[in-house]
């Protein structure tokens, strides 16, 4: 096996092991919420890219605007969102989290990082030490590829 291949197959694993503690935490605490994926993915949307128009939020989760409308209305009734006029052209709705909204996506986001304090508990300083400057790379590199379609994340190093 190249230096490649096992490289790749160690981030590979790596990657499974912490997806899989990450997203079974995250479907946890998105069962509690009582909101659907698709809601979920809308908050999360707003939460890392800022207030976006329903044209916006429609081509991010693959659904009509009409289909945005109503994904939004329960949203807006609970007091996670707000729809309002764009400033720059008011026949443009903008959805924006609200603080209600802005909080539960934090506790999303640390409902599904517990398990890293825990994984960092098992670590001796010594290899907390030589992961850091490894780990910062990685995050660097990892910011720097880009999305297709995507535009800048406003909170990249948030989750």
């Amino acid at each position: 096996m190249s230096q490649e291949e096992i490289f790749l197959n160690a981030l590979r694993e790596w990657m499974e092991a912490s997806m899989y503690r990450s997203f079974h935490a995250f479907i946890r605490h998105n069962r509690e919420s009582d909101l659907s994926l698709s809601q979920v993915n809308a908050l999360f949307r707003l939460y890392h890219h800022g207030a976006s128009s329903v044209n916006d939020l429609a081509s991010h989760l693959g659904i009509t605007t009409a289909a945005v409308s109503q994904l939004l209305d329960p949203l807006i009734a609970a007091g996670l969102v707000l729809r309002s006029e764009d400033p720059k052209d008011r026949r443009k709705k903008l959805i924006a989290l609200t603080e209600k909204g802005k909080d539960l996506v934090k506790r999303s986001l640390n409902t599904r990082h517990a398990w890293l304090s825990k994984l960092s508990s098992v670590l001796s300083d010594d290899e907390k030490e030589a992961l850091l400057p490894d780990i910062k790379l990685l995050n660097q590199r990892t910011r720097e590829l880009k999305l297709e379609g995507d535009r800048p994340c406003k909170h990249s190093s948030k989750g």
